[in-house]
């Protein structure tokens, strides 16, 4: 449920903090005080566009902070984890807006996408308001309405569908990618055999292409290298001046006094292999010195082989090895086309056994959606019985369709509100206030399935008075046994079966518009129903007629009716 509500800079209101309760909470207050700043503000935290015109006149930011407490069920518990949040019950969204622009999201402190955002949120609130009216109005949902109410069952069924589609669209692939024509597989062939003709010709080796540029920089600083080489050998091994005379001379002249000082002899031996050592490096040195030597034919060949080692390297991959992977999966693809006969015969034979699983599948999707359609008639018709519209009927029919990634089924609702008149699609005959009862007897019906623990009613009295009042009064009550509702209310009825009622009113100081939000007390809630009731000037019958209807809200909500 949500626990609180912090607002900042949000419209008319500066800074405003607000505690929710389980079971009705509703807000009332005259027209224009604020009461839709509030669900904007929390819809703006739940991850609605970020219009800057929200941004109190003269802020710099708006902010929302919204607190939850939740039970944490395998649903939500996937979600925090894929967001790499500690799944906990108690999780906090804020999210501020900057007048420049910018914005950030964080959920229990860790910065989060919108999407993830969203994600997050149609799983903790449901938000009913005039967008829901127009999408219910929208007969492209209503399949996606039967599906939620169908839960699990409809889930599983839908997914294993999925897999038999994607399935039979992977083998249409399969055809495709043999060419769809033989003109156009002949096309194929042609294009693969130049490709494998191309990088065989070359037959490029693993590593042959750093061998080459370290071969090319060596023949493109051969003179440099020559150099090098002869000054080195000069020195260990050349003139009167060089290492090797210097240690033979040394050695030597050691050599005619070891019979004086014996200590010597150690000294003599590591002087002779350093001799050795010399010897040893001299040669290495000629030989890298006689590798020098090159004509220019050779350079050419070199440089054009590395030419054409990188051309395949553009063409075909960023390596050698890529370059290879494609030659072996461009001669797998000849291949399979070569004998695209037998292969396509292989596939057809699968495919017409694929659809004959999708149609299976198909049609037990379509069965257990009837089986629900069928529920959601009776639940919806006898919530609409309760809501005084006893001689409505609803359908939900039922076309076949081509096969989507949802089925073979289309889904409309059809209504009908007085006796005797065909039923017709939703958006050709249903009134506002028809429609607010219709869509409060369907979140009703999907209350029990969707397992979210807060629903939110924008203007779910839109249209409504008197006796129907009185209805809705009592199915937002029976709704808010299940879960938190919160809703906002010009009806004197729905605040007086509230549990905790709240007043939005607007004032103005220092040449500014302000709206603040209050929590009643009791006696202050009947005072507010009065004004409901019999406006501004409230006098000692309204307030009479006041307690009379708080009495009966608390008489309705103990007997459970």
């Amino acid at each position: 449920m949500l626990k609180s509500l912090k607002v900042e800079n949000i419209a008319l209101i500066e800074e405003q903090f607000i505690e929710f309760e389980s079971g009705l909470n509703v807000m009332s207050g005259e027209t224009g005080a604020g009461k839709s700043i509030i669900i904007n503000a929390l819809c703006f935290a739940l991850g609605s566009r970020a219009d800057k015109t929200l941004i109190r006149n003269g802020a710099d930011f708006a902010k929302v902070t919204a607190d939850f407490m939740v039970d944490l069920n395998d649903k939500l518990t996937e979600i925090l984890k894929e967001l790499d949040i500690e799944p906990e019950e108690n999780i906090i969204i804020t999210r501020k807006m900057y007048v420049d622009g910018k914005s950030e999201i964080k959920v229990n402190g860790t910065a989060v996408s919108l999407s993830m955002l969203k994600k997050l949120t149609t799983n903790l609130i449901d938000v009913y308001g005039q967008f829901e009216h127009t999408n219910l109005l929208d007969e492209r949902k209503h399949l996606q309405v039967l599906d939620e109410y169908g839960g699990n069952e409809v889930i599983d069924a839908l997914n294993e569908y999925k897999a038999v589609y994607d399935e039979l669209n992977n083998l249409y692939s399969q055809v495709k990618a043999l060419g769809g024509d033989e003109r156009e597989r002949m096309n194929r062939i042609d294009y693969l055999q130049y490709q494998i003709n191309e990088i065989k010709m070359i037959n490029p080796q693993v590593g042959e292409d750093e061998e080459l540029e370290v071969k090319k920089a060596r023949m493109v600083n051969a003179e440099k290298l020559a150099e090098a080489y002869n000054v080195a050998k000069q020195a260990l091994d050349g003139d009167e001046y060089s290492a090797r005379i210097g240690i033979g001379t040394a050695r030597n002249k050691l050599q005619s006094i070891v019979e004086i000082d014996p200590s010597m002899k150690d000294l003599i031996d590591r002087l002779y292999s350093l001799e050795a050592e010399l010897d040893d490096i001299a040669t290495e040195i000629t030989s890298a010195s006689s590798s020098c030597d090159y004509d220019e034919q050779e350079f050419n060949e070199v440089d054009s082989r590395l030419d054409s080692i990188k051309m395949l390297k553009k063409k075909y991959g960023n390596s050698i090895t890529q370059v290879l992977d494609s030659l072996n999966n461009a001669e797998n693809e000849l291949e399979s086309l070569m004998n695209s006969t037998e292969i396509l015969a292989k596939l057809n034979v699968e495919i017409d056994k694929t659809k004959a699983k999708l149609q299976v599948v198909a049609n037990k999707l379509t069965t257990i959606r009837k089986k629900y359609a069928e529920k959601l008639q009776n639940e919806i018709l006898s919530q609409l019985k309760d809501l005084g519209m006893g001689k409505s009927q609803f359908v939900v029919q039922f076309e076949e369709s081509d096969y989507t990634t949802i089925g073979a089924d289309k889904v409309e609702f059809m209504f009908s509100a007085n006796l005797g008149e065909p039923v017709k699609c939703l958006n050709k005959i249903i009134s506002g206030g028809e429609l607010s009862r219709f869509m409060l007897a369907l979140k009703s019906s999907l209350a029990k399935t969707n397992n979210i623990d807060t629903q939110i009613y924008d203007e779910i009295d839109a249209g409504i008075s008197g006796h129907i009042g009185q209805v809705i009064a009592i199915k937002l009550s029976h709704i808010a046994r299940d879960c938190q509702v919160i809703t906002i209310s010009h009806l004197p009825q729905i605040v007086a079966m509230a549990d905790t009622v709240y007043r939005i009113e607007k004032y103005e100081k220092d040449n500014k518009t302000y709206s603040h939000i209050e929590r009643l007390s009791d006696e202050q809630a009947l005072s507010e129903i009065a004004r409901l009731s019999g406006g501004e000037n409230i006098g000692a019958h309204a307030m009479v007629y006041a307690k009379e209807m708080k009495d009966w809200a608390n008489k309705t909500k103990e007997e459970g009716a």
